[in-house]
């Protein structure tokens, strides 16, 4: 069962509430969004919204910095509210405002998804997980190239440390002019 989330603060003006959620040290934030419905979840905390008007979605924002989620929601109707969320909705009318803000997100990466934008459905294709498992055999055969070097040889400040005593190698001039 996730922690509810209390410490949030929200402002507004006429036309905008903005929602500062501490993250607490999250690693990973999840955050859901619809015209009625807000969720910000990191592990084990949760914070959900059911805005007291409807918001603009496609207008509204999310950034995450310093520990803190700030939420951005345009609202759709120019007036100050008294509350950020409706608190008399039942169990039943939760679950259907989630269900459907969850279905249009899923609608809304579809449509992503068409356009060739990358989404986390997209980065599960078949082309990504081969660019992914060529880029793991580039890295591997480096690592393998490196066995056949000493310990202190794959350390990166010896290396600077030796090359700060090699002496350069005189250039051949001959060689870099063009030969007639």
């Amino acid at each position: 069962m996730p922690l509810l989330v209390t410490d949030h603060s929200w402002t507004q003006t006429e036309s905008m509430v903005f929602i500062s959620v501490p993250l607490k040290g999250a690693k990973k934030v999840d955050i859901v969004s619809s015209d009625e419905y807000l969720k910000v979840h990191f592990p084990p905390f949760l914070l959900e919204v059911f805005p007291s008007e409807l918001v603009d979605d496609e207008q509204s924002s999310a950034k995450i910095g310093n520990g803190v989620a700030v939420i951005s929601l345009t609202k759709r109707t120019n007036k100050l509210w008294e509350h950020l969320s409706i608190s008399t909705y039942d169990k039943e009318t939760k679950r259907e405002v989630r269900e459907r803000a969850l279905s249009k997100m899923q609608e809304k990466l579809a449509k992503e998804l068409k356009k060739g934008h990358p989404t986390p459905v997209s980065l599960c294709s078949p082309q990504w997980l081969k660019k992914q498992a060529e880029a793991r055999r580039v890295v591997s055969a480096d690592i393998e190239e490196l066995n056949d070097l000493r310990e202190e040889e794959r350390n990166p400040d010896w290396l600077k440390e030796k090359g700060k005593y090699v002496k350069p190698a005189p250039i051949n001039n001959s060689s870099l002019s063009p030969s007639l």
